[in-house]
């Protein structure tokens, strides 16, 4: 009888510690874009080329999108952002594209995140955070990168973008700007 007891009580608290993981890893999830946006760092950028796409994290300034910035502040309030967002969405897909040997890659899932101190979390934000999925036709084609969005501030003017391609221990580090704004990777 006793042993019954125990054995319940072990299962209730590994039960319990089951939920308080399962909980961790969904308020994680779900809060994650916002996570990741403070630790992304500005005009940098990642590509991670998996077998089923291309995962994208990459930080803009909010000076290359156009008409966003309503009081010309040089920032993007969240009013501006909450007004502005599907504008900013069409513009990622226009000027940020992807091509494998077939034609352009469809860009998908895109969630942007104002970048925000976290002492002044309701601040205007100077860096926008764009994240996203190229669905990829091909796991190990050759592929090219090309980005027009670049800010007019001071630094604003390049991107340094970090490209891995998972189960081959490819790295591409590469520096992108107005006038290099496309790159090929993994060609070889």
């Amino acid at each position: 009888m006793k042993l019954n007891i125990r054995l319940r009580n072990k299962l209730k608290m590994k039960l319990s510690l089951t939920a308080f993981a399962t909980s961790v890893v969904l308020i994680t999830t779900l809060f994650s874009s916002a996570l990741y946006a403070h630790v992304m760092v500005a005009q940098k950028g990642t590509l991670n080329v998996a077998e089923d796409g291309v995962y994208m994290v990459i930080s803009l300034p909010v000076s290359a999108f156009t008409a966003i910035d309503d009081d010309n502040d040089g920032k993007l309030s969240a009013a501006e952002f909450t007004s502005h967002r599907l504008e900013m969405i069409k513009t990622v897909h226009s000027k940020i594209t992807l091509k494998d040997e077939n034609g352009l890659l469809t860009l998908e899932g895109i969630m942007l995140s104002p970048v925000t101190s976290h002492h002044s979390p309701q601040a205007p934000a100077s860096q926008l955070v764009v994240m996203g999925r190229f669905a990829l036709t091909q796991a190990n084609s050759a592929l090219e990168y090309q980005v027009n969005l670049f800010g007019k501030g001071e630094h604003e003017d390049t991107l340094a973008i970090t490209a891995t391609r998972k189960g081959e221990n490819s790295k591409h580090v590469f520096e992108l700007s107005d006038k290099n704004s496309k790159v090929s990777l993994f060609t070889e």
